[in-house]
């Protein structure tokens, strides 16, 4: 986590350096981390997981990380289209209308429309899911399994969120009309309005009018391809089935309902969650390999 830490901010002091980049709220971010710890600690208390716990020294400095982290990678989210305008939307859009005979989500909307709006606000808790799902993961017992899911973690926020998310600069179907003009999506619009989609349509017009802003906040930067929804959800099942698999089948569901979503509330075209998932899984992969070349923590 600290590597990748450290390669956030030089990344990011090149991009503020240009003039691209904003500058963070690191206090805001690290306060949360350590929010969510409480949050977590609450939780493993709850379940009655008392088997031993990693030295506080280890979980205050991954906490602090990951706060670091978050304080980052938001400002390079928000400098993709200075860095690399977006140019994957339209080769996404044409694609997917002649391999699926037109946008996935109107079959989506036909078969679950009746979802949309306990979906919307399933899909507006994801960050608090996985902030929770990684600090659990943070809680538990030093092991081989445990060091691969925190590379894995570490490696997919700078590799598909920031150098993979750069390379194939892509906004996504909510904003496709606003950058490029005319009118592709404005039905699925439509479509969100009249199910009552409220969460992913005030979000999306929060983020809209945050481009060009210099202040970082929640709601800032635009960027679909890959889907780090799908990849983090993805990430979640994974560490589920290493560390906890009696929550392995929940984590799998939720993985998948979060793919659907992205897709049905145009916040992602449908190549983005495969994007997100394959890189997750190819992560896991090499997560595994650099973990053996570290040597691990112990043995499992």
């Amino acid at each position: 986590m600290a590597a990748a830490t450290a390669i956030e901010f030089v990344w990011w002091g090149i991009a503020w350096a240009r003039g691209i980049a904003p500058a963070p709220y690191v206090g805001t971010y690290v306060l949360l981390a350590f929010g969510g710890l409480a949050v977590a600690l609450a939780l493993r208390l709850a379940l009655g997981r008392n088997r031993p716990r990693p030295t506080w020294m280890s979980v205050v400095t991954a906490t602090a990380l990951t706060g670091l982290g978050a304080t980052f990678f938001l400002p390079l989210k928000t400098a993709i289209p200075k860095e690399i305008p977006f140019w994957l939307d339209q080769p996404l859009m044409i694609g997917e209308r002649w391999l699926f005979g037109g946008d996935p989500w109107l079959p989506l909307d036909h078969w679950l429309g009746w979802w949309v709006v306990p979906v919307d606000h399933l899909y507006a808790l994801w960050l608090p899911v996985q902030g929770l799902a990684l600090l659990m993961v943070m809680l538990e017992p030093p092991s081989r399994a445990k060091s691969r899911a925190l590379i894995a973690y570490s490696l997919a926020w700078f590799l598909l969120g920031v150098v993979a998310a750069t390379l194939f600069s892509s906004a996504g179907p909510l904003f496709y009309d606003r950058l490029f003009g005319g009118s592709e999506f404005a039905a699925m619009r439509e479509t969100l309005i009249n199910r009552g989609a409220w969460m992913a349509l005030v979000e999306s017009d929060k983020m809209w009018a945050a481009t060009g802003r210099d202040p970082t906040s929640f709601v800032t930067g635009i960027s679909a391809f890959p889907s780090m929804h799908v990849a983090i959800s993805v990430w979640i099942y994974l560490a589920a089935r290493a560390l906890a698999p009696r929550a392995a089948t929940v984590a799998l569901v939720y993985s998948a309902i979060v793919w659907i979503a992205s897709v049905q509330l145009g916040w992602h075209y449908a190549a983005d969650g495969l994007g997100g998932a394959a890189g997750m899984i190819a992560l896991w992969a090499l997560a595994g390999r650099v973990e053996h070349w570290l040597g691990g923590a112990r043995p499992a």
